[in-house]
């Protein structure tokens, strides 16, 4: 979710993020290393080399053996369920057919790039803190801090894509909703624009060793200072106010179309029409949750980054760097909640960890996943359709492998806010509209 919107730009948060803090000497305007003590703290994070020192008396307080303890067994925590959990959401997705709508292919996009901030951010961050330096080479200094980068474009663009679709489906459900091929388009450019713009991080990170010590520290080295404001000024747009903007409106949009939706009388029942109404709230319900969870995830990293910017006496405090690891670990978290918030709210994705999860934990193999395939030719509104049903709905539910190509004529209703075909089953088995 790391989700997916950035309260600062990527700039400031990718510098901390790769290792952590520096100690500096004077008056906070000097970019270069002083290992003896951490009287200021420069307030510009792009010439901020990335590394604390250990030898500081403010730093002590983070030296403490059961304090170290406790935020190596939050990290692992974090890494080992943001990894499993959203590398879950991506199996059940490519695993059947059945869940790869358009809000589903967007989600395991959201996923891929939580991913990839658990791989790198979660442990990169306090392994640099506690080796004191940065270990990990050269081109791990360019590639770093780039990737997170992209990791938070991806993130928020994500979330701005899957919010517009659905302010097109629910408040103009006659139009054609987007198909698969445009939204596998739109992710290929979301990676595109966001390797692009995070270009520059990658550019100019260097790798240098400090003075009077065998340390090493990996940090930002712009040509000039306008440049790294503008880049800085830049990302705040485009991943926060522009990302927001559009974000606050189309839910906005959406949760009022749903109140004024009256249920009328037609072919479908009014119970079903109602469900219908339930279901999509439900769905825009857990989509607004993984965008307040995230915010409020980053605010505290996002303050303290913002109160380290604009004012050189906070690096000095004693409980800086303690304040700094408990916002980072609050920040890092927002990978582990999305997964849950699928099983909580998402009947489909709750189904199908069920379904997966006792196989997976039980070794058991799981063979191709082709689909399975029903032709309709009486349906309400549309001639022909073909629809992909998932194995939960068929009685399949201790079954291992994926489902079957079996197809069969059989009756169903067309559902024109969402462009899919429902069965004739029971109304509390509808098809999440994901």
């Amino acid at each position: 979710m790391a989700g997916p919107i950035s309260l600062l730009g990527a700039r400031s948060r990718e510098s901390i993020f790769t290792t952590s803090l520096v100690t500096m000497s004077g008056s906070g305007s000097g970019t270069h290393p002083n290992v003896m003590g951490m009287e200021n703290i420069t307030p510009f994070l792009s010439t901020t080399p990335l590394v604390i020192t250990s030898n500081s008396d403010i730093d002590q307080v983070m030296r403490l053996t059961w304090l170290m303890s406790l935020f190596i067994l939050f990290y692992s925590l974090i890494f080992l369920l943001g990894l499993t959990g959203n590398a879950l959401v991506v199996f059940v997705v490519m695993r059947n057919k059945a869940m790869q709508t358009i809000t589903n292919i967007f989600i395991t996009n959201l996923a891929v790039s939580d991913i990839c901030m658990c791989l790198l951010a979660v442990p990169f961050t306090p392994m640099s803190y506690f080796f004191n330096s940065w270990i990990f080479g050269k081109a791990l200094c360019h590639i770093v801090p780039m990737t997170l980068c992209i990791s938070v474009y991806v993130s928020t663009l994500t979330s701005t894509a899957i919010a517009v679709d659905r302010y097109f489906v629910i408040v103009y459900p006659f139009k054609p909703r987007m198909k698969v091929y445009m939204c596998v388009l739109m992710i290929v450019a979301i990676w595109i624009i966001s390797i692009s713009v995070s270009l520059p991080l990658g550019i100019y990170h260097e790798i240098e060793q400090n003075s009077n010590t065998s340390s090493y520290s990996c940090s930002e080295k712009w040509p000039k200072t306008q440049a790294r404001q503008f880049f800085t000024v830049t990302s705040l747009v485009l991943q926060y106010i522009v990302p927001c903007t559009i974000i606050t409106f189309c839910y906005s949009m959406v949760s009022l179309a749903l109140r004024r939706r009256q249920v009328g009388a037609g072919a479908r029942s009014r119970e079903r029409e109602e469900l219908e109404i339930r279901r999509k709230k439900r769905t825009n319900k857990m989509l607004i949750a993984m965008v307040i969870i995230f915010m409020c995830c980053w605010m505290p990293l996002n303050m303290v980054l913002l109160l380290r910017d604009y004012d050189d006496t906070v690096g000095n405090w004693y409980f800086f760097t303690l304040v700094f690891f408990i916002a980072h670990v609050i920040a890092m978290s927002s990978t582990i909640y999305n997964p849950f918030l699928y099983a909580w709210m998402n009947e489909n994705f709750k189904k199908e960890f069920k379904t997966v999860l006792p196989c997976l934990l039980m070794g058991r193999g799981q063979s191709s996943n082709n689909g399975n395939y029903t032709q309709y030719t009486n349906v309400e509104t549309q001639p022909s359709v073909m629809l992909n049903r998932s194995p939960l709905k068929n009685g399949n539910d201790n079954n291992c492998t994926a489902p079957a190509n079996n197809a069969k004529e059989t009756k169903a209703y067309y559902d024109t806010d969402t462009e899919k075909v429902h069965l004739n089953i029971a109304e509390d088995q509808v098809p999440e509209d994901t």
